[in-house]
């Protein structure tokens, strides 16, 4: 998929109330297990609660800055710069192996913000340094989202003042 249709998928998947409504609808939904929970005795419904509650949590924390990504790409302000992907694996408990992607997002050759993105689903980014259009929306004070040549990346939570120091 090139970057013009991963921006323009981002846009139309998360503008409007698309994505309020799956977060409420996850949490009424946990609401709604606990108590069939509560009234049956089973605890078949706590369980699937528990996991519903886990995806509502998830998307609770991604979803506002996928929202902020959306709208950056669509009406933001972009800032040529460069950003530097690193890549971390880890394992869980049962032997599965994940990869997290974070980032330091350079403005004139310099660190300004320190990040780990969303796992882009569109493309798969390798470590380096990437030049990059850093996208900037009105009223908030980190990068929205990262373009680079090869794809689109967003943060997955609250990004931080960089310093001088490495990844």
């Amino acid at each position: 998929m090139t970057v013009d249709e991963q921006i323009e998928k981002m846009i139309q998947a998360n503008t409007g109330k698309a994505m309020n409504n799956v977060r409420r609808g996850f949490v009424l939904v946990t609401a709604g297990l606990v108590l069939a929970g509560a009234f049956s005795g089973s605890p078949v419904f706590y369980g699937i609660a528990a996991a519903t509650a886990a995806v509502s949590f998830v998307l609770w924390k991604i979803a506002p800055h996928m929202h902020n990504a959306a709208r950056g790409l669509k009406e933001g302000m972009r800032r040529e710069g460069e950003v530097e992907i690193s890549i971390h694996q880890w394992t869980d408990a049962e032997g599965n192996r994940y990869e997290t992607y974070r980032g330091v997002v350079l403005i004139d050759k310099r660190p300004a913000w320190r990040m780990e993105f969303a796992t882009p689903a569109e493309w798969q980014p390798a470590e380096g340094i990437y030049r990059a259009q850093i996208v900037f929306l009105t009223g908030i004070a980190w990068p929205v989202a990262v373009v680079t040549s090869d794809g689109l990346l967003y943060p997955r939570f609250r990004p931080e003042r960089a310093s001088v120091a490495p990844l």
